[in-house]
């Protein structure tokens, strides 16, 4: 085990409160409402606009300079035209924006309407919650919860084998589980994502999907985003990889240490995984656009296209967290699993030079906090005990369960967490505050965590 004692306390405070700072005044600015040409205007971000609206009034830019005139009506190639221009929020006039929050979307079918009766048009999933964070982890749905990933696995194999016959034309399939995950986080969020993300941390990509599918909607409903935008983060994390099945199958495993031609070969997947799911009914545009943006950081040092900022999809920039942390707490061939808390450690480290979106990172704390759900801690009595429950409030007092099965309340209490603890059933290994700060690892660029 490596770097056994845990970062003082000042360096995780002095982190969080920079990051906060900067993440609060992005917030704060982004609000803003401005006042533009003698009339006043409300800044949203362009993943607000919604195709098929019109706007009565001018659309501008935050510097006031038009871009679109009025009655201009929403398309996808006006969204990406504005990504392409680089601008990633612009002013409208206050009178558009209950169109634009509320527009309706496409019209179901009796049988599709039917399945998708709970996501509310345009409403939060966030408010939909239910609040079981005074109860118990539910056994039952817990074994339910482990047995759908052979379910999923299942569904991966029948791709594998119409993607080999070049016979895909639905992913109906996946579908139905994203949306079955969804349903599940709404009745229980904390313990959907602790079972889901803290199962055999296996290197098989179906497994791995669903792990990122789940944490994946987790962030975008931490983020507002409705029924139908978390379901498609949902769909774009089960789909993102799918390439890789017609690929050399070496490319399948997690595998950090690449030579030069590997690297270029392995960077075509996006593209690949695209041309594989261009004929299924059932992938949005968005999705579509997603996919191949996953691997693209927030400072343009990703790949395929090397895009940056908001030119990268928000369901991408989700993704792309959320692949990160599950790469860093999985095993490759040279290395163990690394214990979430750490991970997390080494991202924000990332984090502060620009590599991903901040906004994401915040989500991505207030869901996994510094212990993250499912995760092992070490009390200062001694004894070890596992995240079950996220705290309401802050990032250091989870609700725990210990090994008699009795539940702690860390917000109510005068006991602590210590340091986090390796897991006894899955090959975990600490790292050093020391190599958090100073570790050249990157996500996109192939360089390995040496530790």
């Amino acid at each position: 085990m490596i770097g056994a004692n845990i970062a003082p306390k000042f360096v995780w405070q002095c982190s969080f409160f920079a990051l906060g700072l900067s993440l609060g005044l992005c917030f704060l600015l982004s609000v803003l409402a401005k006042v533009t040409m003698g009339q006043a205007t409300v800044s949203i971000s362009i993943d607000e606009l919604r195709v098929g609206v019109t706007c009565s009034h001018p659309i501008e830019d935050d510097n006031g300079v038009l871009l679109l005139g009025s009655n201009t009506s929403i398309t996808h190639q006006l969204i990406n035209g504005l990504r392409d221009r680089e601008i990633d929020v612009v002013e409208i006039d206050p009178r558009d924006l209950a169109a634009l929050r509320n527009a309706k979307k496409k019209l179901l079918s009796k049988k599709d309407r039917k399945k998708d009766d709970q996501w509310e048009e345009s409403r939060p999933v966030k408010e939909m919650l239910v609040d079981r964070h005074d109860e118990g982890l539910n056994e039952e749905r817990a074994e339910e919860l482990k047995n759908s990933i052979s379910a999923a696995k299942n569904h991966f194999d029948e791709l594998k084998t119409l993607i080999t016959e070049e016979k895909i034309r639905s992913i109906g399939m996946l579908s139905n589980l994203s949306n079955s995950y969804a349903r599940s986080m709404v009745d229980d969020h904390d313990l959907t994502v602790g079972v889901i993300t803290n199962l055999s941390r296996s290197s098989e990509p179906s497994e791995r999907s669903v792990k990122m599918a789940v944490l994946g909607m987790a962030v975008a409903i931490e983020l507002g985003l409705d029924g139908q935008q978390t379901l498609e983060v949902g769909m774009t994390a089960l789909l993102h990889d799918i390439g890789l099945y017609a690929m050399d199958e070496r490319f399948l495993q997690p595998v950090e240490l690449m030579t030069e031609a590997e690297r270029w070969e392995y960077r075509k997947h996006p593209f690949v995984s695209l041309q594989v799911v261009a004929d299924a009914m059932e992938v949005s545009y968005s999705v579509q656009l997603a996919i191949q943006q996953v691997h693209e950081q927030f400072d343009g040092s990703g790949y395929p296209r090397g895009v940056k900022g908001p030119r990268i999809h928000v369901y991408a920039r989700i993704l792309n967290v959320v692949d990160t942390y599950l790469r860093l707490t999985s095993a490759t061939s040279h290395r163990q699993a690394i214990v979430p808390h750490d991970a997390l450690g080494l991202m924000l480290h990332q984090a502060a030079r620009g590599i991903f979106d901040p906004k994401v990172v915040r989500a991505f704390l207030n869901i996994e906090t510094l212990y993250p759900l499912g995760s092992m801690v070490e009390l200062d009595s001694g004894e070890v005990a596992r995240v079950i429950r996220r705290p309401r409030s802050g990032f250091a007092a989870p609700v725990l369960i210990d090994s008699s099965g009795n539940r702690i309340e860390l917000e109510s209490t005068n006991q602590r967490v210590v340091r986090p603890v390796c897991d006894p059933s899955v090959p975990q290994m600490r790292i050093t505050p020391d190599l958090m700060q100073t570790s050249s690892w990157h996500p996109a660029l192939g360089t390995p965590l040496t530790v």
